[in-house]
């Protein structure tokens, strides 16, 4: 496999296998359900054991892989009831996030989304969907961040770490990041404009679109 900027190692040899891990999940280069061995890892990303297992652990911390008992780690494998009730969560728990979040929005806020925006429009091609769709979730997290609820941080970061291994699978619409990024450049007044019924619709709509590509990977696997 052609090593790309996704999997570049960074400073630590754990963050590098749990980066490329999460990314192979991600860009189906690992199928849902298939088992991850740390013996076939290793010799793979060029590292011991140890980090592997340490990267499956901590992926399996945040929801990312899971680990059976006596059968070893997993990469996750969700249902249509699975995904539907997780975008369920999220269109309770988003909008009471961005309602809380926009009075207390700063102008430094305002300045790291659109630095945001900048950086995913270089990042629309389908086959950089994985780096952008990190970049958006990061924009999203800026908002959650200043609701001032940890516990509420720690819901969205389960649902959307539940989530994101079918973020950027499927081939149905081409031009997925090119829409979410219009849609970014559109609704930066309103996010500046701190007004959360305005947020919250704008959000909902936005949603969709997520909502939609996950919808239709699914049904292009019956």
């Amino acid at each position: 496999m052609a090593t790309d900027s996704r999997t570049k190692r960074p400073e630590t040899l754990v963050s590098y296998a749990i980066r490329r891990i999460r990314t192979e999940i991600s860009d189906g280069t690992i199928k849902p359900g298939a088992r991850l061995s740390p013996h076939q890892l290793a010799p793979e990303y060029g590292l011991s054991h140890i980090p592997i297992r340490e990267a499956l652990a901590s992926l399996a911390a945040t929801g990312h892989v899971v680990h059976k008992q006596s059968q070893g780690y997993f990469s996750r494998e969700l249902s249509a009831e699975d995904l539907t009730d997780i975008y369920h969560w999220r269109e309770v728990l988003e909008p009471e996030a961005y309602t809380l979040a926009a009075p207390d929005l700063t102008d430094e806020d305002f300045a790291v989304l659109r630095g945001l925006i900048d950086q995913m429009a270089a990042l629309t091609a389908p086959e950089q969907r994985f780096e952008y769709l990190e970049l958006n979730r990061e924009f999203h997290f800026v908002i959650f961040r200043r609701a001032g609820s940890d516990r509420l941080l720690r819901f969205l970061t389960y649902l959307w770490d539940s989530v994101e291994p079918y973020g950027s699978r499927g081939a149905h619409d081409l031009r997925s990041s090119e829409i979410s990024h219009a849609e970014h450049l559109e609704m930066m007044p309103i996010i500046e404009s701190r007004d959360p019924e305005k947020i919250v619709a704008v959000m909902d709509e936005h949603r969709q679109l997520g909502t939609a590509h996950v919808a239709a990977w699914l049904a292009g696997q019956d």
